[in-house]
């Protein structure tokens, strides 16, 4: 097998999950490293073997060219070239009429969605957004987090009503925030944190406006707290605090958005478990909240409070969190730091306190 960590790729975009990373390339494959999610043959499968070692990358054996992936709890999504949606992993809830028809390391389509622009992928909830800005939810409506009536777990994707037009899509632990495409923010599902931000501790079962004061280009959501950018480059977040995800030391939670103190502009934003990752204007990475782990790259497992910069990282294109770890795109490799109790980082099966390279990307490597 090819060592996918010394030869050189164009990488497209990167992603990470519970214990999955996950990097599209320029050509349509996907390589994946770690546990459920990546691509690999589950370990409880002796008689399969799809890599010399765990810390090697392995390709997603799909069956058509991706231009998007989301990697999520055990379960990835992956949009083809013909704008379909695809499934592998370890998902529970099943998809489209088919309890436990999820493949593990070969992904399956989602035959009910055409057209999709963007996915996300969590541990009991999955969501797309069409070309036309429509919303779809699939799995378990646990605290109304499809936001629509409920439904079978294992029924197909169905359309979420009342909202206009919508851009993205993120889903955190049994909630689900989406950005429509004028720039409002809308929030369903749990929120025992205030990850809704509506300003009450109370969850709601269908979507709900998030009063902003500006409009919003990217967003994240963690297990219980939430992260935007607005327009003009201002990071804002809500829900639970219990690490300092909020970026403060003031409060336990915040139902309604505070403001994050970055020293520059962001953005992007990626939220893990309990931790939060800005990538600023400038292609610098910041990163605060909960560091059991190192999954804040600082080269410590102490909490961090208010954003601190991530060191040995320079020109990022994209940022990616998982449950305990994360990922960064710069002009020359993709990095990971963090938890690698799976092989979601490669090249060593331990912690990495500060990014390490996964992958050295080609000069002509790009983002999209």
């Amino acid at each position: 097998m090819r060592d996918l960590v010394r030869e050189r790729y164009d990488v497209a975009a990167v992603d990470c999950g519970r214990d999955q990373t996950l990097a599209l390339l320029a050509d349509g494959k996907a390589i994946g490293w770690g546990g459920d999610g990546s691509g690999r043959i589950p370990s409880g499968s002796p008689e399969y073997c799809t890599t010399p070692a765990p810390t090697r990358a392995v390709e997603v054996l799909a069956r058509e060219r991706l231009s998007a992936i989301a990697a999520g709890y055990g379960v990835s999504l992956g949009i083809t070239a013909r704008r379909a949606v695809t499934v592998w992993g370890a998902y529970g809830p099943g998809v489209d009429g088919r309890a436990g028809a999820v493949a593990a390391a070969t992904p399956l389509p989602v035959t009910t969605l055409a057209d999709v622009r963007d996915i996300a992928a969590g541990e009991f909830q999955c969501a797309a957004v069409d070309a036309a800005g429509a919303l779809y939810t699939w799995g378990m409506n646990i605290d109304g987090a499809l936001g629509r009536a409920e439904v079978a777990f294992e029924a197909p994707p169905g359309r979420v009503t009342g909202v206009p037009a919508m851009r993205a899509i993120v889903t955190g632990q049994g909630y689900m925030i989406a950005l429509a495409r004028d720039g409002g923010v809308y929030a369903w599902g749990a929120n025992a944190a205030g990850q809704l931000g509506t300003g009450r501790l109370a969850g709601v079962d269908a979507p709900a406006k998030v009063a902003l004061d500006e409009k919003v280009d990217a967003i994240a959501a963690g297990a219980s707290h939430t992260l935007v950018v607005t327009t003009s480059g201002k990071v804002l977040a809500w829900g639970s605090n219990n690490h300092g995800q909020l970026g403060n030391d003031r409060t336990a939670y915040a139902t309604a958005p505070v403001p994050v103190a970055l020293p520059e502009r962001a953005r992007d934003v990626a939220a893990g478990m309990y931790f939060s990752l800005a990538l600023a204007q400038s292609g610098r990475v910041y990163a605060w909240g909960w560091n059991r782990q190192g999954q804040l790259g600082t080269g410590d497992r102490d909490d961090r409070r208010a954003p601190v910069r991530v060191t040995n990282l320079e020109k990022v294109r994209a940022i990616a969190a998982g449950q305990a770890h994360a990922a960064a795109l710069t002009d020359q490799a993709l990095m990971g730091w963090g938890s690698n109790a799976a092989g979601q980082l490669g090249s060593a099966a331990r912690e990495q306190l500060h990014p390490t390279q996964l992958l050295a990307i080609n000069a002509r490597g790009r983002h999209v």
